[in-house]
């Protein structure tokens, strides 16, 4: 199995940064404002793209309020599939140390190497929202930004 980690410093508290990771509006900021979350243990975040073609369903599995975020893809791209995303969260001196990881890839190959680049884009939109109060989230109707 195969899997994407990145790391990110970011200037927010771990609680700011949790927020950002679990309510919707905070996620709209910075991934994609064509979604649909209510970040509770068992319940579907529904987040789509490409004016709504593409569309990643994922399980809150796990919340650990300032800590810890998991979710389980439950719908997504065919090289996602048996996927998960846990979202590690530590304080440090400057704000937050955030550790991504996407793990379960069948294979490393050109997806997942696709796959890495956007989530590298999508963490500085995340850290960017959080530090300066604007990210760079997917609006649909606009054209992709990757």
């Amino acid at each position: 199995m195969s899997a994407i980690v990145i790391e990110r410093s970011i200037a927010a508290t771990p609680e700011r940064v949790y927020t950002a990771l679990t309510r919707q509006d905070d996620l709209a900021g910075w991934w994609t404002t064509d979604l649909g979350a209510v970040a509770e243990a068992g319940s579907v975040l529904e987040f789509r793209f490409n004016q709504g073609t593409d569309v990643r369903r994922f399980e809150v599995v796990e919340l650990v309020a300032g800590e810890r975020v998991r979710w389980l893809l439950r719908r997504g791209p065919a090289h996602w599939i048996a996927t998960s995303i846990t979202w590690h969260l530590t304080p440090a001196h400057d704000g937050t140390r955030l550790v991504f990881t996407q793990d379960g890839f069948a294979q490393e190959d050109a997806l997942v190497a696709q796959t890495r680049f956007e989530w590298g884009f999508y963490l500085d939109s995340l850290r960017s929202y959080l530090e300066r109060g604007r990210g760079t989230p997917y609006v649909r109707g606009e054209l992709d930004p990757l």
